[in-house]
């Protein structure tokens, strides 16, 4: 498994989330790019309200719905 970088700052806020820049390597070099770190509301999905873990142990947790 590949190394992320998570950077403490910048932190910049997009409607619903604050996003902070990551270092990850994309088919094998190292690149930068935002991240979500923390939702402040509603996420949304198929138009529906959808409040998913922002972290879990697994690919099927994340996605599990939390409201």
């Amino acid at each position: 498994m590949e190394t992320a970088i998570i950077e403490q700052e910048p932190v910049i806020f997009t409607t619903g989330a604050f996003l902070k820049p990551v270092m990850t390597t994309l088919n094998g070099k190292n690149v930068w790019m935002w991240t979500v770190t923390e939702f402040i509301d509603d996420s949304y999905k198929d138009g529906i309200t959808y409040n998913p873990n922002e972290f879990a142990e697994s690919r099927e947790k994340l996605l599990e719905e939390i409201t």
